[in-house]
């Protein structure tokens, strides 16, 4: 987060170079992310830990109480109201384009990879 007013006060330059470092530090962090936790995620199964989903009736539960969490919030705090709004239609826009780009070839990629 920073300070509106102490940023528009920065000159344009420094503005673009934080910018820059701050997408940079995104990326970065992204990347670490994802690139260790399927080495972690292996050494946990060879050490015998068994993965499970969590069921249906538990992601909906977690999901209603989120959504109660958030409602109520919302109902208290402008600024999280506004946030979520954005938040949500976001999401919304997004799932749709994730369900038809990202999720049936990651489903055909996961069916299709050989197991070992």
């Amino acid at each position: 987060m920073i300070n509106l007013p102490k940023w528009n006060d920065l000159p344009k330059r420094y503005q673009t170079i934080i910018a820059n470092a701050a997408a940079y530090a995104n990326l970065e962090e992204t990347a670490k992310y994802d690139s260790r936790n399927p080495v972690a995620l292996r050494k946990l199964i060879a050490r015998g830990t068994e993965l499970r989903s969590f069921s249906q009736q538990i992601l909906e539960a977690c999901l209603r109480a989120s959504d109660e969490i958030n409602a109520e919030t919302a109902a208290t705090n402008a600024n999280f109201k506004k946030v979520l709004a954005s938040l949500q239609a976001f999401r919304a826009d997004a799932y749709s384009w994730w369900q038809v780009a990202e999720y049936s070839y990651d489903s055909f990629m996961i069916r299709s990879r050989p197991r070992t």
